[in-house]
């Protein structure tokens, strides 16, 4: 009789990342940029599976030091792209991250609660994008009802987002991996791996959201992929 596999309790992360006594967010944002291949990983998966047309305005959830949107916005300058972020100190970061990259002009980088998009009208955004940031949403449900309120008719979405459920091959790459990077990066590597959602559990949020008639959810070794297309 197959037993099945014991999954830790998840343990949440919390809401903003801020500079600490040890580290700032410069810090945390140059060990991110170390990451630009999975960043252009994931950009490119945005565009050729989203199908995102020209001037398509997009909402990034989450996108601390800025380096995805600044992909986005460098693949193509007809894109405007707002970014939702809950910390300040990564606003700071991503605001000088995009003049430096020549971009400033498409990004907009603004402070709030992605659970209350107050600020964004109803159907404002072609798409919605996130990468690793939905372990952080405190109120999962009502971040995905605002999105829903605020794609516009046939608008895109992919929410990437690591999960907690991985396996034994995954565990073998996370254990090799971490030896050659920072002790920071290895930190919330590790932490946003307990904070994030086995596929059921978010198939269970996305079914209580009014997503749930519109979501598919992809899975790979580390990550969990919601996309409406």
């Amino acid at each position: 009789m197959n037993k099945s596999k014991k999954i830790n309790p998840r343990v949440p992360e919390g809401e903003a990342i801020l500079d600490q006594p040890e580290f700032t967010m410069e810090d945390l944002s140059k060990s991110f940029k170390k990451r630009m291949w999975e960043y252009k990983s994931f950009v490119k998966r945005i565009i050729n599976y989203l199908e995102l047309k020209e001037h398509s305005k997009i909402l990034e959830i989450g996108p601390g030091p800025g380096w995805i949107t600044i992909l986005l916005a460098q693949a193509n300058p007809t894109f405007k792209i707002i970014g939702l972020e809950i910390s300040e100190d990564m606003i700071r970061v991503a605001n000088d991250n995009k003049l430096e990259e020549g971009v400033g002009a498409q990004i907009e980088f603004n402070k709030g609660d992605a659970k209350d998009m107050k600020n964004f009208k109803d159907k404002s955004f072609d798409a919605v994008i996130s990468s690793d940031s939905l372990h952080h949403w405190e109120d999962p449900i009502k971040v995905f009802n605002e999105i829903h309120r605020v794609l516009r008719d046939k608008g895109k979405v992919c929410i990437k987002d690591g999960r907690r459920d991985i396996g034994i091959g995954a565990k073998i790459i996370y254990n090799i991996a971490k030896i050659f990077i920072s002790k920071t990066m290895s930190y919330y590597w590790k932490t946003s791996i307990m904070a994030g959602y086995t596929p059921d559990e978010l198939k269970e949020i996305l079914d209580h959201s009014k997503l749930k008639d519109e979501y598919e959810i992809k899975t790979d070794l580390f990550d969990l992929i919601v996309f409406i297309k």
